[in-house]
């Protein structure tokens, strides 16, 4: 029931003051008999009686206060999965007379007083009103994040059930039996467990990163059931092309492995497929192919990493920048050691250099004059003076001999390359490092990656920054407590995935900026699956290469089978780049022009989308994943001839409904029917007054 007050910020005592003071001015006014009569004489002063308090009231700044209690009643989700095995392999009229029964069931428990939502795979999915209209595409299935996603969606409506609605095929994410949701989930279960007569590529082993003129395998592992001692020709294609073709016996155990050796003779992206031709009574031929996406490179970029004493970061950036198979690095540790400097490095990495002690000052300088891109790690033992003077994109003035204790905080908006979802809530576990203390400055073009937090207080400024101008570009953590974050990450994770991304990232983007192109577009990842978003960055740069920014950037993408289609997009600071969408799988080649100081120039590149077939791989439901989820919430799985039963224990489980208070407070002040109180007040007096003879 809602409930209206009526406050005061005095004591409440204060209006017998008010009330006290009414009276008087009313008994004053109205003490003698005058031209009305004694009744009328009364009504009159308890009127200006009233208006004088409501008057004084205000002195006590009275405030109001609504109370509105709501119901909310139990909420039970039908969390569908709406991937593509679940159409692919489950009979459609057996799928829509489950979908229809659960559609009852929906309506039945509406009318016995629960609120019943729908959540799919797709959030786009999530907005179709009945089940029988979901279209079963998803590429992949994310039992978990459906689950989590439905939980978070719901948890403030009175969350009480998760009907999981699943073949228990899950192929992406962390698995759903290990996790705890807000709810409890009652899984039903779909598909057909019957083992079927089919083949099935279902792994390709390959490097992702090859040389080119050499030689490199894919291994293809095939895997049947029901066909032992058919002969099957087996195929590597490119761009709808056999390169190379096997006939092979498929043996007893049901599993088969085949070597393709390949050779590029020039640097690319490459796109195969490997298929096996269907027999005869196979179920499916939707996992007879799989893809493999690999990347032919001319050699290893030489990568510097220098310091000025041993140091735990060193073994930390080691281990992470040997984690990409791009990178050769070469370590020197001073004074003992030093740079070979027998071909050019595309990138250096230096220690606490410029040092106080002089250490490293020889091999800055070579470096300085062969433009080598640099990542300057700073700490206790760096020279500020001489550092500053590099102008490498931040500048620390009054340096001094105290320190923040701070934690990284990942900024959303540098888009020279992407992160992982898990990238931001994971970095802001990472424990405090030291900051040398003073008033850090950014130079111009310079880009912050990493913010600090000291404490629970997000800052603006900087830990972690990217300058990309001329002569060369370089980058600055100003820590060298990072050795920290990687070796937390990989006890609490038992691995340093985001930690090794992130300095892996950083040097890459240094190197590849070594040459002096004035239009550099770029994917902000190499690599984009059929369910991401794909989108390009750009940079333009001037004579001196320094970013500039205003241009309008024409683009041409062409895919696989030549189709092409035409961009344009506007170079601006912290801007979006240009946004693709989601583009079907292949090879994609890009070139872009833009006309900047009355020339023009221009750029090009390519990128992957892939396709996985996760959801062709597997055509027998797993229902068992599907039964321990329902051991962990202690209910049941049920088959769509048991809804009913499922009903039941929904109904038996007597969810209970939130009584939920809303309370508002506004000043009274600002509310206009108190005005009008006292208008009628007023009024009222003043006419009476007029009607019997007198103001």
């Amino acid at each position: 029931m809602p409930s209206f007050q009526i406050h005061t910020v005095y004591s409440p005592w204060y209006l017998l003051l008010c009330a006290a003071a009414a009276i008087g001015l009313a008994w004053f006014l109205y003490r003698k008999h005058g031209p009305w009569p004694t009744g009328l004489r009364w009504l009159l002063a308890t009127l200006r009686a009233l208006l004088f308090f409501l008057v004084c009231f205000l002195l006590l700044e009275p405030y109001t206060r609504h109370i509105k209690q709501e119901e909310i009643k139990p909420t039970v989700v039908l969390a569908v999965d709406n991937s593509q095995s679940v159409g692919l392999f489950t009979p459609k009229p057996q799928l829509d007379q489950s979908l229809q029964q659960l559609e009852e069931l929906a309506e039945n428990l509406r009318e016995k007083g629960l609120t019943v939502e729908i959540k799919a795979l797709q959030a786009q999915d999530s907005a179709e009103s009945r089940l029988t209209a979901l279209a079963f595409t998803a590429p992949a299935t994310n039992l978990h994040q459906l689950l989590e996603t439905s939980t978070r969606d719901f948890a403030d409506q009175n969350l009480s059930a998760l009907v999981l609605v699943s073949d228990g095929i899950h192929n992406l994410g962390p698995t759903p039996t290990f996790q705890t949701y807000g709810a409890a989930v009652y899984p039903v279960a779909l598909g057909d467990t019957i083992p079927k007569r089919d083949i099935v590529v279902e792994e390709l082993q390959y490097n992702k990163i090859n040389y080119s003129g050499t030689t490199f395998p894919v291994i293809a592992k095939i895997s049947h059931n029901g066909f032992a001692g058919a002969p099957v020709t087996v195929s590597l294609n490119e761009g709808g092309k056999t390169i190379q073709r096997k006939t092979l016996t498929l043996p007893r155990s049901g599993n088969l492995e085949t070597t393709f050796q390949l050779s590029v003779p020039q640097p690319a992206k490459k796109h195969y497929e490997v298929t096996v031709q269907p027999l005869a009574q196979e179920f499916t031929r939707l996992n007879n192919q799989r893809h493999a996406y690999l990347e032919v490179v001319k050699g290893k970029l030489n990568i510097l990493l220098a310091a000025a004493a041993p140091h735990p970061d060193i073994k930390a950036l080691r281990s992470a920048l040997l984690t990409n198979p791009l990178l050769n690095v070469e370590v020197v540790l001073g004074p003992f050691q030093s740079p070979r400097f027998s071909a050019p490095y595309d990138a250096a990495v230096l220690h606490q250099i410029p040092n106080a002690s002089g250490t490293g000052t020889d091999w800055l300088r070579r470096l300085r004059t062969a433009n080598v891109p640099t990542f300057y790690i700073l700490g206790s033992q760096t020279d500020f003076t001489a550092f500053n003077n590099l102008q490498a994109g931040v500048v620390l003035r009054n340096p001094s001999s105290q320190y923040d204790q701070v934690q990284p905080l990942l900024n959303p908006s540098f888009r020279r390359f992407s992160s992982e979802p898990i990238a931001q809530p994971r970095i802001r576990t990472w424990p405090p490092v030291p900051v040398t203390f003073g008033e850090w400055t950014l130079g111009g073009a310079t880009e912050v990656i990493l913010h600090q937090q000291v404490g629970t207080v997000r800052t603006t400024k900087p830990l972690l920054v990217y300058k990309a101008s001329a002569p060369a570009p370089s980058a600055v953590l100003l820590t060298d407590g990072s050795w920290q974050w990687r070796l937390t990450e990989a006890a609490e994770h038992n691995n340093a995935q985001i930690y090794d991304e992130l300095m892996t990232h950083v040097v890459q983007l240094l190197a590849n900026r070594r040459n002096q192109k004035r239009l550099h577009v770029y994917p902000v990842k190499d690599e984009f699956s059929i369910t991401e978003a794909v989108a390009l960055q750009a940079d333009v740069f001037n004579a001196v290469q320094e970013e500039i920014f205003g241009q309008t950037i024409a683009l041409t993408l062409t895919r696989e089978d030549g189709k092409q289609t035409q961009h344009r997009f506007r170079h601006e600071q912290g801007g979006q780049g240009l946004p693709l969408g989601s583009l079907p799988a292949g090879v994609y080649r890009y070139s872009a022009s833009t006309n900047a100081e009355g020339q023009t120039y221009t750029d090009n590149g390519e990128f992957v989308v892939q396709e996985q077939n996760l959801e062709a791989l597997q055509a027998t439901a797993d229902h068992e994943l599907l039964r321990q989820l329902a051991q962990r919430s202690e209910t049941s799985l049920y088959y769509p001839a048991q809804l009913d039963r499922l009903q039941q224990d929904l109904l038996k489980a007597d969810f209970k409904t939130l009584l939920r208070s809303n309370e508002e407070e506004k000043d009274l002040l600002e509310q206009p029917w108190f005005y009008l109180l006292l208008l009628g007040l007023a009024c009222s007096e003043w006419a009476l007054r007029r009607f019997f003879g007198s103001l």
